[in-house]
């Protein structure tokens, strides 16, 4: 991967992280924060790791609730959500379930364990 390449995925995870505290990430708004289309950055992010930019998008989301659920600081299921940017805690769990394959009280315990 050229350095070009690995610099514009660096800007797309800060730019998820700036609008996961906001609340709004989405393809359409991180799109718009690199002054870019939405179709050329999900074409874009396509050819570089071989996924659609939701999918990954949302890995970027569920890797920072995992690392949240890990740690000491022991965060409720509901405050992972919003740091996320999830309005609604249900809709993190079912989704966090699907992607990771635990729920994210299950996979917080399961940390505990280690």
């Amino acid at each position: 991967m050229f350095k070009e390449d690995k610099l514009f995925l660096k800007q797309v995870y800060q730019i998820v992280h700036e609008q996961m505290k906001q609340g709004h990430v989405n393809c359409d708004t991180v799109s718009a924060s690199l002054c870019m289309t939405n179709q050329h950055l999900r074409r874009r992010i396509l050819a570089l790791t071989g996924t659609t930019g939701g999918v990954y998008l949302l890995g970027i989301r569920m890797q920072y609730a995992k690392h949240l659920l890990a740690s000491p600081r022991n965060y409720a299921i509901a405050t992972v959500a919003l740091k996320c940017g999830y309005e609604d805690s249900n809709n993190f769990s079912r989704t966090f379930k699907r992607v990771v394959g635990q729920t994210p009280s299950e996979y917080a315990k399961s940390c505990a364990k280690k």
